[in-house]
């Protein structure tokens, strides 16, 4: 199955572990994405996110063990559970996501790439709802370290 991939970027005036810090907190998970829940645990562990309305019952769940866990510069995911209401996605187990964080002189770049989405009409909507959704989260964790207005 050919697959394809998927990058973004943002530059934060934050401290790479400041940064790193709001990859794996549950809470800032849950705020920048307006998930219901979410856990995150570290090396071999999971990293489980679930939106919807309702927690007992989500629209969409993501599970993902965590490959790497190298603070504060680099978090990778493996895809294992992929699930929306209508049922599991058949792709979902190849995908991969790494967080990787740069020091700027400014603060840290921020990237994550979304790897192993298979091409295809079939799949062309969940390609561009996972960049929809990528853009919101780093924007998400734009707004939580903007500055306070005084």
């Amino acid at each position: 199955m050919t697959t394809r991939s998927q990058w973004h970027e943002i530059d934060l005036p934050a401290s790479p572990v400041a940064v790193f810090n709001l990859l794996i907190s549950p809470k800032a998970i849950r705020g920048r994405w307006g998930s219901v829940s979410a856990v995150a645990t570290e090396l071999d562990g999971l990293w489980v996110i679930a939106w919807g309305e309702r927690e007992n019952d989500p629209n969409y769940v993501v599970g993902a063990r965590i490959r790497a866990f190298e603070s504060p510069r680099r978090v990778a995911l493996a895809y294992e559970y992929c699930r929306a209401k209508s049922g599991q996605l058949p792709y979902g187990a190849g995908m991969t996501v790494e967080f990787t964080i740069q020091k700027t002189q400014v603060g840290a770049l921020l990237r994550v790439t979304h790897a192993g989405i298979p091409e295809g009409a079939g799949t062309d909507a969940y390609y561009n709802s996972a960049g929809e959704g990528w853009r919101a989260m780093l924007q998400g964790i734009a707004n939580i370290l903007a500055p306070k207005p005084r």
